[in-house]
């Protein structure tokens, strides 16, 4: 048996070398058994949850590896089902995949071997049992944080304005040889407390978000956390917005007021709200950063101007229903920092709403202050698409790289179909070898040579047929027609123009969004005008339903749609 192994813990808290535990553990058994452990097939995951497959990336690999053909191993070995899942779906899914490509899992702590019969029974029991530590394990946890709260300690992450001191018990040995913590109070940073009480202070005399946000980074006052997605890390008005509104900072502790659930799709872990019976309160003092006075002030502008979320949080691709209204909302990028550009003025009333750079019109620290009227870069954006993309130009350049695609993926096929015929072709010549072999041995030794040699004659000629096939074992090229596809792309292409004359802005907008990629607007001069250099790229087919099989191969599986880039020059005014 070929034997791969995998590995895996599930927290930080956990020690790495329970890594190198399962490994020797796994080769322990392999050589008891008398199999042969791959090296190149040892994959681990390192403080990853088995409550998915989602992020695995060590399991991803093997299963990726399971798929080739030939497989390169026969089975993967685990110190117990726990470490492959503690979700029974997840377990039982993992499991088949692999079964299907002849890929057996062997848990050695259980002795469980999923080639065997009654394998599926055990996988089951031990998965229920898995899965139900895992819901265990959650509600001690969520009930330990509840505790904590109403003590008057920090279960959650860092907050703004405070430092994080761990309660050590000297009597007892936690990570590392070091004291057991025991929770974690909140106490005052005082230097970034005094820089709440000064937001509070701005905000509740008049000053806007924007404002307050520019001034900051202005100053250059480190923000409270690091971008995701922007190049620099700043202050921004939907930080300082969920500032003003955290409790904390008048001496009251909210907790569980949402509960994060895993996508069963994605295996992404989404946020939602707990109703407000749910949630815990706590009266904690010594948190207390603002008065009163400010507090209530605050809370009065906020609920004057709406109570709503500033304009920097607004539109996105398809969060509002004004954001729907925007054809190409989410898809556009400022050059010069990175940032997605959005809607920074206008009401939409005469058609004056502009595009620019929320790094710069609500944090100050990027450098493009050039705006675009939406209606004039729409215009200009869907005029470049429909005489300059969706030519006779693009499509050929799709129906050429479809060709390539295609003929890549037949060969590709090809070459791993032969390869598995080859590989048994090779076997069956080494056996009938083997046995003309053993009967040359009984010649010799004076057997019965009449029809000894007459079963030598038909091992032979086996064995010449044998030779024949594996030597025409090599990938043939073709010619692939480009009728079909030629055809899809020009369909494609068609329909996507008429699209774009629709006068349903939502449909627009939807397929904007399936066919055109992200779009960078550089700032430039033009014959002494400002413009907007856009630059990106275009999929005239976004989907090949009509290009499904070619012959006998499936078009889809393994090839992108083509791409191609383009430029366009949009006037600002």
């Amino acid at each position: 048996m070929r034997c791969a192994i995998y590995a895996r813990y599930s927290s930080d808290l956990q020690r790495e070398s329970s890594i190198e535990d399962q490994i020797r553990k796994c080769r322990k058994y392999a050589e008891n058994n008398g199999w042969t452990v791959l090296d190149e097939f040892i994959a681990a995951d390192r403080a990853m949850s088995a409550a998915g497959t989602a992020g695995r990336d060590g399991l991803q690999t093997l299963i990726a590896s399971a798929r080739e053909i030939p497989t390169p191993f026969d089975c993967i070995l685990v110190d117990d089902t726990s470490r492959l899942a503690r979700n029974l779906e997840d377990a039982l899914r993992t499991v088949k995949i692999l079964e299907f490509h002849n890929v057996a899992v062997c848990a050695i702590s259980q002795n469980l071997n999923s080639a065997d019969k009654s394998s599926r029974s055990l996988l089951t029991l031990y998965g229920m049992m898995d899965e139900q530590f895992l819901e265990s394990l959650r509600e001690k946890v969520h009930r330990g944080q509840e505790g904590q709260v109403l003590r008057g300690l920090q279960a959650g992450g860092r907050c703004y304005g405070y430092r994080n001191v761990p309660i050590e018990d000297p009597m007892k040995v936690g990570k590392y040889n070091r004291p057991a913590v025991l929770g974690v109070r909140l106490e005052i940073d005082e230097a970034q407390a005094n820089v709440v009480r000064r937001i509070f202070d701005m905000y509740g005399s008049g000053l806007g978000l924007a404002h307050i946000a520019k001034t900051l980074n202005g100053e250059g006052v480190v923000s409270p956390q690091t971008p995701r997605t922007r190049a620099v890390r700043s202050w921004c008005t939907s930080s300082l917005f969920e500032l003003l509104r955290n409790e904390r900072y008048r001496g009251r502790s909210i907790w569980n007021k949402t509960q994060k659930k895993r996508n069963p799709e994605t295996g992404k872990k989404i946020t939602r709200p707990r109703p407000q019976h749910e949630w815990v309160r706590a009266e904690v003092p010594e948190w207390r950063i603002v008065a009163d006075e400010q507090w209530d002030g605050v809370r009065a502008r906020i609920d004057k101007v709406g109570g709503g979320l500033p304009p920097s949080v607004l539109g996105g691709m398809n969060r509002t229903q004004q954001s729907r209204m925007y054809l190409f909302s989410g898809l556009l990028r400022c050059g010069d920092c990175g940032s997605r550009m959005v809607i920074v003025s206008g009401s939409g009333k005469r058609g004056y709403v502009k595009y620019g750079c929320p790094s710069h019109r609500y944090r100050g620290t990027c450098v493009n202050a050039m705006t675009i009227r939406r209606d004039r870069l729409e215009s200009q954006l869907l005029g470049c698409l429909n005489d300059r993309v969706l030519c006779p130009e693009m499509v050929e350049y799709a129906v050429q790289s479809f060709e390539r695609a295609l003929k890549d993926r037949v060969l590709k096929q090809q070459r791993a179909e032969l390869t598995t015929d080859k590989t048994c072709l090779e076997r069956q010549r080494h056996e009938l070898r083997a046995q003309a072999a053993r009967i040359s041995e009984a010649i010799a030794r004076g057997g019965d040579m009449e029809s000894l040699l007459d079963h030598l004659k038909t091992l032979e000629a086996k064995l010449r047929a044998v030779s024949k096939r594996i030597d025409a074992c090599n990938p043939f090229d073709f010619a692939v027609s480009s009728v079909a596809i030629r055809n899809t792309v020009l369909k494609g292409v068609q329909d996507l123009k008429q699209t774009l004359r629709s006068p349903d802005v939502s449909v627009v907008r939807t397929t904007l969004q399936r066919h055109v990629l992200e779009l960078v607007l550089t700032r430039g001069l033009h014959e002494g005008r400002r413009v907007y250099f856009v630059a990106g790229k275009v999929q005239p087919v976004a989907e090949i339903e009509d290009l499904k099989s070619v012959m006998g191969v499936v078009a889809r599986d393994g090839i992108e749609p083509p791409t191609r880039g383009f430029s366009v020059r949009c006037s600002t005014s």
